[in-house]
């Protein structure tokens, strides 16, 4: 079956009262804690972290740019294809 790859290079400004982080370690239940929480956190605490949906984040972010952005097919033959949604 063919892969899709998806290739990005940009940033966005998160707005903290939306976005979300998911707890990794330790790992007892999916705890999920907004931006605001996770930035009170310690350093060392915020390591437990994950971003949590980022496409959430992307289309909740105050401020944001891509520099590049390509979706590639990937065939089983190790043939690409850059397709669909190409921008730069």
């Amino acid at each position: 079956m063919a892969k899709i790859i998806v290739e990005f290079s940009g940033w966005i400004e998160c707005n903290s009262d939306k976005v979300k982080f998911l707890k990794l370690y330790p790992r007892v239940t999916d705890e999920v804690i907004t931006g605001t929480e996770w930035l009170e956190l310690s350093e060392d605490d915020r390591d437990n972290y994950v971003m949590h949906d980022y496409i959430e984040a992307q289309e909740t972010a105050l401020d944001g740019d891509y520099e590049h952005l390509a979706v590639i097919v990937q065939n089983e033959d190790g043939s690409e294809v850059t397709a669909y949604g190409t921008y730069s």
